[in-house]
């Protein structure tokens, strides 16, 4: 079952956003707060002294918890009351006046909700500088993440969809819960693919993480047991996150961190 090329769970289940968001920034959860650190403190240069800075599919806006700078602009599809502006990831409608003046995209965990992938990749370029980035992280589709999608029955997978195609959705773009986790692995484990695809961008990083500081980090869109550990031990199972991801990449890791930058228009 764990080999198989797709599943899809019997319920896509929607997560009550303002109620992780509450637990985000009022709950004293160290475990939460370092994985967090790890997923956005490494973006942080990026995005200092930038005048337009974009996140596309915000959701909880927990990146504010960490890079929580003025500059930057949470996005989602819906409206919620932290949100800058109301965006569609599939059609990234900025208006012209950000046409080829964006400095930075940041996408956490949402680039596997989108239904055609390719395109949004495309529309990001056409509003980006030259120079400009999307920083990415996503989920990575290891042994370990469909285990815990299978018992969860939460998210699916599919590692045969096209995601390169444009003129086809890969899913119900209706409805913003509905997923696959693999799309950053179809897009960027092979770089040579994906440059044939998108000869604008330049991978510069391309890195999977997260295991234990994931699955003992509470959860971000979910509720889990999890004991509590100092900083000091929350290090110690970071360095051992690394030792396991090294040697063993596609059981353990759980998340793919990725830096785009345009270098042609």
């Amino acid at each position: 079952m764990f080999f198989k090329k797709k599943y899809i769970p019997k319920n896509i289940k929607s997560p009550n956003i303002h109620k992780n968001r509450d637990k985000i920034f009022n709950n004293n959860n160290p475990n939460l707060l370092f994985l967090l650190n790890k997923r956005f403190q490494w973006m942080e240069k990026y995005v200092l002294r930038k005048k337009n800075v974009f996140e596309l599919g915000s959701g909880n806006g927990c990146l504010k918890k960490v890079l929580n700078y003025k500059n930057i602009k949470l996005t989602d599809i819906i409206k919620y009351s932290w949100i800058d502006k109301k965006v569609d990831m599939l059609k990234v409608n900025l208006g012209k006046k950000y046409h080829k003046k964006v400095d930075v995209f940041i996408i956490n965990h949402s680039l596997h909700h989108c239904a055609n992938p390719a395109i949004a990749l495309e529309k990001m370029s056409k509003y980006l500088k030259k120079n400009g980035v999307i920083l990415i992280n996503e989920p990575e589709t290891s042994f370990m993440l469909k285990l815990i999608q299978i018992v969860l029955d939460d998210e699916g997978w599919c590692l045969t969809d096209k995601v390169f195609q444009k003129k086809r959705n890969l899913f119900n773009a209706k409805d913003p819960w509905v997923s696959n986790t693999a799309i950053a692995q179809l897009l960027f484990q092979d770089e040579t693919k994906f440059r044939e695809f998108f000869p604008q961008y330049k991978i510069e990083k391309n890195n999977v993480s997260e295991f234990l500081i994931f699955l003992n980090s509470g959860g971000v869109n979910s509720d889990f047991f999890h004991i509590k550990l100092s900083n000091f031990f929350l290090n110690l199972v970071h360095c051992l996150d690394k030792i396991l991801i090294f040697f063993f990449p596609t059981f353990f890791a759980l998340n793919r961190s990725v830096i785009l930058k345009k270098i042609k228009s």
